[in-house]
């Protein structure tokens, strides 16, 4: 078989390589590049010439200068496209984009080897249909590595909009899924609550916090915000609330009736360890430009706590947190994000609506009761 060259557009380094590693365990002699951002892939669909791009869905209906990413990648290439996401549901909205092939990634914990066998296959397929309809554009020679790092050097090509600018300004041009309660969740006692803000998030937390009364589980906050001013909002809070409220510090053992405030450029996760939930709170790379991130809080929540967490995705800048409440919705949690008229900024509540990853929107004002209501299984 004549070499398969293919693009892996993924912000996720990790899941990346794992992708990486599935196709060339299954496509003898496949050549591999990766793209984390919009103006990456681009340049490297130019240089590097893919046979096929494997797409995370995700990424491709985040918007550049009010056009998907995946329309874009669609000009800029004429390889078939290959996308994956967490729903099925999803599917048919990726198909009507044109998508060659959509696959459904696998939850955590379940076997990964039927997901990789499927992705090597689409890929194979993929690149036949490409050779059959002259589909690659330029059909070159193949691009070895000491090429592609010689030609990799040269300046992106710049793409004014960066994946997750906020679009609050932007009309509506994507009708969100109908998200149905999961109906086995009845009874569930819910253990953890995750919430991530940004722009207009401290106030927010302001008026959501001081409302919600004991008993309720440990609360764990991703905010956008710098390391004093992390140190400070959690004071505050603390003097506000009725609830305890405390800058999460690496080693913490879960409490109830407990906020913990994640530190400035520090991500929070939790684990669980004998018996019981631990935070984690390492400094490390930013995600969508940004630490702490709530999406690294919820999926570390999604694996940990699985159907007894409740996400919440309140105002703020760009995409952040959205797959992550994905993943938890997936793993069984319930999920509300803050709705349009209330938020300051509605980009984050908006990726995440957009993507599928809420099952209700609420008013700023009705938060906190909501909250309450769902762990007392009344909401």
């Amino acid at each position: 078989m004549d070499t398969i060259r293919v693009l892996v557009i993924e912000s996720s380094s990790f899941y990346r390589d794992t992708l990486f590693g599935g196709l060339r365990s299954r496509i003898d002699g496949v050549q591999l590049e990766s793209a984390t951002e919009a103006d990456e892939a681009v340049q490297k669909i130019r240089i590097f010439n893919p046979n096929v791009v494997v797409l995370n869905f995700f990424m491709g209906i985040q918007e550049i200068e009010s056009q998907h990413f995946l329309d874009v990648l669609s000009r800029t290439t004429q390889a078939p496209i290959i996308a994956y996401g967490m729903l099925e549901r999803t599917r048919s909205r990726a198909q009507a984009m044109g998508v060659f092939e959509y696959l459904v990634k696998p939850k955590p914990g379940t076997d990964k080897m039927i997901f990789y066998a499927d992705l090597a296959k689409a890929v194979i397929d993929g690149f036949h249909e490409s050779k059959q309809g002259n589909k690659t554009i330029g059909q070159s020679t193949l691009i070895t590595r000491d090429i592609w790092q010689e030609t990799s050097k040269t300046k992106p090509v710049p793409i004014k909009a960066p994946l997750g600018e906020p679009a609050a300004a932007r009309p509506f041009r994507v009708q969100a899924p109908v998200i149905k309660p999961v109906a086995s969740r009845e009874g569930t006692s819910i253990q953890i609550i995750a919430i991530g803000s940004s722009t207009g998030g401290t106030k927010a937390l302001s008026d959501i916090l001081p409302l919600l009364k004991p008993p309720l589980p440990a609360i764990m906050i991703a905010q956008h915000i710098p390391p004093i001013f992390s140190t400070r909002l959690a004071e505050r809070l603390d003097r506000e609330c009725t609830l305890t409220v405390k800058e999460a510090e690496d080693g913490d053992i879960v409490k109830p009736n407990t906020v913990y405030i994640a530190p400035g450029h520090k991500h929070m996760t939790i684990h669980r360890a004998e018996g019981r939930f631990k935070i984690e709170c390492r400094a490390g790379r930013p995600v969508h430009g940004v630490c702490p991130s709530a999406d690294v809080l919820f999926h570390s929540v999604a694996q940990a706590a699985g159907d007894i967490a409740l996400g919440v995705i309140l105002t703020g800048m760009g995409c952040d947190g959205a797959e992550g409440m994905l993943d938890m919705l997936r793993c069984g949690a319930r999920t509300i994000g803050q709705d349009q008229q209330s938020s300051v900024v509605y980009g984050m509540p908006r990726a995440a609506y957009e993507l599928g990853a809420v099952e209700e929107q609420v008013p700023l004002e009705k938060i906190a009761a909501k909250i309450e209501a769902i762990c007392r299984n009344a909401g």
